[in-house]
């Protein structure tokens, strides 16, 4: 009998260390395995510039090929300019952007379009974007209801990217955006002559009203200083 109990009692005490071992919390890994801090995943402006490298590339190639279509098929005449105040101008809203008087004309609006547009890339692709479609249909709509003649190229938009980068570091007052703005105020000044009416073949208001709305829109997309 005196067996039986000391069986009993090695039984219970066995399943008592299987309930307390069942019981006790696993281990706590080690801090090396931490989750990451806010922000650790997130690309430095150089990462965002290689990944939108082409970006503006490939938008040049739509004028590009609207060029040389006019040029080895229509000698020059297919072009797609904004009539101020006419039915027949609207569609130039939406398209003189992408046609130019010759090879000339767009080599000079392609330089300024990828340059400022890696810029911006370089800081971020949704004040690109945003910037970008503000110049292009704003820049549209206010020569067809303000322009004094038609009009047609890229140099609107250009503007606006332009008044998007001399504006957008003194409203941020962030290291990367205001060192941009201060190198492209150095470095491009000179497009601040471009709005004013001081050559004749220069639609200089299209320039005006791109410069306008690129600062515009930086007022819409910079962040607050103290929010970030």
């Amino acid at each position: 009998m005196a067996c039986d109990d000391s069986e009993l009692q090695a039984k219970l005490e066995q399943l008592e260390a299987q309930i307390q071992a069942a019981a006790t919390p696993p281990p706590i890994q080690s801090t090396s395995h931490r989750s990451p801090t806010k922000g650790a995943n997130q690309p430095s402006w150089w990462a965002t510039w290689r990944a939108n490298f082409f970006l503006p590339l490939g938008l040049l190639a739509i004028p590009w090929t609207q060029e040389l279509i006019d040029q080895l098929f229509f000698g020059g005449q297919w072009n797609l300019p904004i009539h101020p105040r006419s039915l027949e101008g609207i569609p130039g809203i939406f398209l003189s952007a992408f046609s130019h008087g010759d090879f000339a004309h767009l080599i000079g609006n392609s330089i300024g379009f990828t340059i400022f547009s890696w810029f911006i890339l370089a800081k971020s692709r949704r004040d690109y974007w945003l910037t970008l479609l503000i110049g292009w249909l704003g820049g549209g709509l206010a020569a067809w209801l303000l322009g004094p003649n038609s009009v047609h190229g890229l140099s609107g938009v250009v503007y606006a990217l332009f008044g998007y980068l001399l504006a957008i570091g003194w409203l941020e007052r962030r290291f990367l955006p205001l060192l941009i703005s201060v190198f492209v105020l150095i470095n491009y000044s000179y497009f601040v002559w471009g709005i004013f009416p001081t050559q004749p073949m220069v639609a200089w208001w299209g320039h005006l009203f791109g410069l306008l709305l690129g600062v515009f829109a930086a007022y819409g997309v910079y962040r607050e200083p103290q929010a970030r």
